[in-house]
C-alpha cells in the first residue's frame, strides 16, 4: 500500500494529539515499511507550512530545531519518489497540483487531505482513494 498525506494533515498532527492525523502519523513510524510516499517539493512545502510564524505559535511546545527533526524523521520513514511528469495546471491551488503529483507518480492508493472537495474530480482520474485521516484509518482497520 502507498499513501500520500498531505501536509495539513501533518500540520494536523502535531498541533494536537487528539485527533485522527495524530494517530495516523504515529501509526507511519510503528510500520516496518515504507508507506507514505514523499518528493522533494513536498518535503519542503512540509518544512515552510511547520515552520511557519502562525504556525509555530499552534505548536510552541516545538522548538525550530525540534520540527525540522520531526520533517527528517518523516523523509526517514517515507518512501521518496521522484516526480517525472508533472500534472499542471489542473487544481485551482498550484500547491494542490504539487501533493497530486505526488500520487500519480507515486501511484498511491490513497491521498490522505482533509481538502478533499479540491481533490474529489480528480481521484478516479488516477484512480487512488482519496479520504481523510479518520476514514484512512476506519478503512485499514487501526480505528
Amino acid at each position: 500500500m502507498r499513501i500520500v498525506c498531505d501536509t495539513n494533515v501533518i500540520l494536523s498532527a502535531l498541533t494536537s494529539n487528539l485527533g485522527a492525523s495524530h494517530r495516523l502519523v504515529r501509526w507511519l513510524f510503528e510500520q516496518n515499511s515504507t508507506i507514505n510516499c514523499l518528493s522533494v517539493p513536498m518535503v519542503l512545502e512540509l518544512e515552510d507550512v511547520l515552520l511557519r510564524p502562525e504556525n509555530r505559535s499552534r505548536m510552541r511546545q516545538f522548538k525550530e530545531s525540534d520540527l525540522k527533526a520531526f520533517v527528517d524523521d518523516i523523509c526517514h520513514v517515507s518512501k521518496p519518489i521522484e516526480i517525472y511528469y508533472l500534472w499542471r495546471p489542473i487544481l485551482k491551488d498550484v500547491k494542490d497540483d504539487m501533493v497530486l503529483e505526488l500520487a500519480v507518480n507515486a501511484n498511491a492508493d490513497y491521498l490522505v487531505t482533509f481538502n478533499t472537495k479540491d481533490f474529489q474530480k480528480v481521484s478516479e482520474q488516477f484512480n487512488f482513494k482519496l479520504t481523510t485521516p479518520k476514514q484512512f484509518l476506519t478503512e485499514i482497520g487501526v480505528i
